[in-house]
């Protein structure tokens, strides 16, 4: 049998997408459903829901990502000098025969502020950042 994001061409192959701090947020795809969590620093799953985004979602989601060129971004992003603790984000996608491996600390690609607000739009309610 084929998985779901193999036969429905709007779901992603591998989706993991991380920011935090202190606490965090993973929105991930598994197990046929978007998986949200609220996680501790010590990276304890505090809060989870798993989620049927529509497919006009994940199309709005693709094209938002698309247009932010989310898939030229460097492997990492680190600030210009040391900074102490911090934020720190990573995304992980597959999808549609493209591929974006990418992570920082305390620095960001530009664009990173839609491409939250895309993932925010398409977890719903959920916090995300």
């Amino acid at each position: 049998m084929r998985s779901p994001a193999s036969s429905e061409p709007h779901l992603p192959r591998r989706l993991d997408l991380g920011i935090g701090s202190v606490d965090g947020h993973r929105v991930f795809w598994g197990g046929g459903s978007l998986v949200w969590q609220r996680t501790s620093a010590a990276g304890d799953v505090l809060q989870e829901e798993r989620l049927q985004p529509s497919e006009e979602s994940w199309r709005a989601f693709w094209r938002a990502l698309d247009e932010l060129d989310v898939w030229s971004w460097e492997p990492y992003y680190e600030p210009e000098y040391p900074t102490c603790g911090g934020t720190q984000w990573a995304v992980w996608i597959e999808h549609a025969g493209r591929s974006l491996k990418a992570s920082g600390r305390d620095a960001w690609p530009p664009g990173f502020e839609r491409y939250l607000a895309s993932v925010r739009s398409l977890i719903g309610r959920l916090p995300f950042g």
